[in-house]
């Protein structure tokens, strides 16, 4: 990991994005472009545009002096840089930033509150389009584990979800190296208790835990526990995050033909939607 892209809070917040993008930098040796976005929506109303010119250049004046401070509060990477960027789009800058320059990583502190779920708009636009590793992260009051959950598809036998399925766990692998964290992986089969209990079920579940066993071992990556559950994967995917208190889940972002081909699927819409942990999705 060489570059990642920090999108910093505003001044009054937690700088939950740097705090994450410095940890990572300091395992890594990466270097961080931090970015603060500043914009005053009236300079686009023609007519009162002219009386709030000098109040944008204020308002980016002061940003920039509070960006100095940041920055001299904490030990940047050598050849880090950082930027105030007036822009009334997030998602549309950053894709022409990483269209422009090699990035491994975004951090960004996500649009929610613990325990109310579900993102802002600004998060799902970044979600679905972002080529490169989204890290969504949340501050939670519980205190987490040295541990990153990667969620696997189970349908394993479609060559893109096999496909997905090793991005998801070499991010992982590469992330739960840098920050010294076990990674394990969740595969969640969406059926009824009713289905579940079947001897027949069962039979063929673990035939099915074997072969997602065998797509973690073609990857390469240490894997330190596999979950197998059944049920809704929203639900019972976060329950295994939140039950060993993990810093992290890991969905990949799926694959749709034609119009939609930037959404994730339904489940990982669901899942993220439900997550109260750091974020990671993986494109």
């Amino acid at each position: 990991m060489q570059n990642i892209l920090v999108i910093l809070d505003k001044p009054k917040h937690e700088q939950i994005a740097l705090e994450r993008a410095l940890e990572l930098a300091e395992k890594s040796g990466a270097k961080l472009h931090l970015v603060s976005f500043v914009y005053e929506p009236v300079v686009s109303i023609p007519l009162l545009s002219g009386s709030v010119l000098n109040v944008s250049d204020q308002i980016q004046n002061e940003r920039k002096k509070w960006l100095q401070e940041l920055q001299s509060e904490h030990s940047l990477p050598a050849g880090s840089t950082a930027e105030v960027i007036w822009h009334h789009d997030i998602p549309y800058w950053t894709l022409d930033y990483l269209a422009a320059n090699d990035c491994d990583l975004v951090v960004k502190t996500a649009q929610k509150q613990f325990g109310r779920g579900g993102f802002g708009s600004i998060d799902w636009r970044m979600i679905e389009s972002v080529p490169a590793p989204l890290w969504l992260a949340v501050s939670t009051h519980w205190v987490k584990r040295d541990r990153i959950v990667g969620a696997l598809d189970p349908a394993i036998d479609n060559p893109l979800h096999v496909e997905l399925n090793q991005r998801v766990l070499a991010v992982g692998g590469t992330l739960s190296a840098l920050v010294g964290a076990e990674l394990e992986a969740v595969a969640c089969v969406p059926t009824h208790n009713e289905v579940a209990d079947l001897d027949e079920f069962r039979e063929q579940a673990g035939a099915l835990l074997q072969a997602i066993d065998t797509v973690i071992a073609d990857s390469g990556v240490e894997c330190k526990k596999t979950h197998f559950v059944t049920g809704k994967p929203a639900v019972e995917v976060n329950r295994v995050v939140d039950r060993n208190k993990a810093r992290a889940i890991l969905v990949g972002r799926g694959v749709r033909k034609g119009p939609k081909g930037f959404l994730l699927g339904n489940t990982a819409e669901r899942i993220l939607g439900r997550a109260n942990t750091d974020v990671l999705i993986v494109p």
